[in-house]
């Protein structure tokens, strides 16, 4: 928050002190524009990630931090007898409706990592493609 809060008052300060808001607005959009490329980046490297792995069927057993200093809970599979965690956090909202013990799911499984993607972390790998994708055109267009 304090971050945002002095790019704020740097973006004022560059305003009044050039007379021209068009250097904040330049700076902005080259900032969007590299946050994309580098969402895109990350995304297509877990895209990666998933194509060298294999699909497995898996028991979800809980979910849990995967560290002391985790901040966020990932979702647990038993596969071939083992507790391997997600890849990405797990979703905050309707838990009970998305991660159900009950039933059998596939997942892909990456031996080296010695992690599992299952659907929604998939989902979140074409979403951060196309988001990032898009958004990077948006700024692209917008800057010519």
């Amino acid at each position: 928050m304090e971050i945002l809060l002095l790019l704020i008052i740097a973006a004022i300060f560059i305003s009044v002190l050039t007379g021209n808001l068009g250097y904040v607005l330049f700076g902005m959009t080259g900032f969007l524009l590299l946050t994309s490329g580098l969402m895109v980046l990350i995304f297509l490297a877990c895209s990666v990630l998933l194509l060298t792995s294999k699909w497995k069927e898996a028991k979800f057993v809980g979910l849990d931090l995967p560290s002391e200093n985790s901040k966020y809970k990932v979702a647990y599979y038993l596969v071939d007898g083992e507790e391997i965690p997600c890849l990405f956090p797990e979703e905050g909202i309707f838990r009970d409706k998305f991660y159900r013990d009950d039933r059998t799911y596939h997942v892909l499984y990456h031996r080296k990592l010695h992690r599992v993607f299952d659907r929604f972390a998939i989902a979140t790998c074409i979403v951060g493609i196309v988001c990032g994708t898009l958004l990077g055109a948006v700024m692209l267009a917008m800057y010519y």
